[in-house]
């Protein structure tokens, strides 16, 4: 009786204390965009307020608990967040993703940051749906696909495959799985820049592949430049 009593409580109080944290998390973003006039700006007219800012950081908070069950601070949300606008304005123009899994709900709160700080994503449920897109000529700076696709358990990877067979580097990321190494090495010796199930370590390889473009290259060079004249 007391241990069935145990876990009734058990039942009842973790999910109070999941929201508790939410809210509580919430709150602190909420002051943070009262008093914080964070702006990125970059050619073409982008811009992050304050509030597009926290926006980002919610949904990065919402996607961490949703996979990962762990809460994640609002400091380590909005660094992530600020990190990423950075990376955005040395692009200069707002990149493009395509996000391929057949179940788009899935990945809400990821899209939802990713686009909060101005990365454009494309959605497509299916290995046919995505090359149509590709063939109709829409340049993606990165593709993101899940790996199980009914009737295929390894669609992401025969997605893959297809494109580099058609001499098509895009780079690409597989979001599934888990974050064993084994399952990442695979994914990389297969041409893909890896493979994990974390919010945070996709935003990071997405991240990575952008500041590799030519164009946040040639602004990163020319920040040097001037730097170097400076001093």
């Amino acid at each position: 009786m007391l241990q069935q009593i145990a876990e009734l409580v058990g039942v009842v109080v973790w999910p109070t204390v999941l929201v508790f944290v939410v809210l509580l998390f919430r709150r602190s973003l909420r002051g943070l965009m009262e008093r914080d006039n964070f702006s990125v700006k970059a050619p073409g007219g982008f811009e992050l307020s304050a509030s597009r800012r926290a926006e980002a950081a919610v949904a990065l908070a919402d996607a961490t608990q949703t996979k990962d069950g762990q809460p994640v601070s609002a400091s380590a949300a909005l660094e992530t967040v600020d990190d990423a606008a950075r990376t955005v304005q040395r692009a200069g123009v707002a990149p493009r993703i395509l996000w391929v899994d057949d179940v788009p709900s899935n990945n809400r709160y990821e899209r939802n940051a990713l686009a909060a700080i101005g990365i454009a994503v494309d959605l497509s449920t299916s290995t046919d749906d995505a090359l149509e897109r590709i063939h109709a000529g829409t340049t993606y700076d990165v593709i993101i696909s899940d790996m199980a696709r009914p009737p295929n358990r390894q669609a992401g990877y025969e997605l893959l495959e297809k494109l580099r067979a058609e001499g098509n580097r895009t780079p690409y990321i597989i979001y599934a799985g888990s974050t064993s190494p084994d399952l990442f090495d695979e994914a990389v010796r297969r041409g893909a820049e890896g493979c994990t199930n974390r919010p945070q370590e996709l935003i990071d390889m997405v991240l990575n592949v952008l500041r590799r473009s030519p164009s946040a290259q040639a602004a990163s060079a020319r920040t040097r430049s001037v730097t170097g004249r400076a001093s």
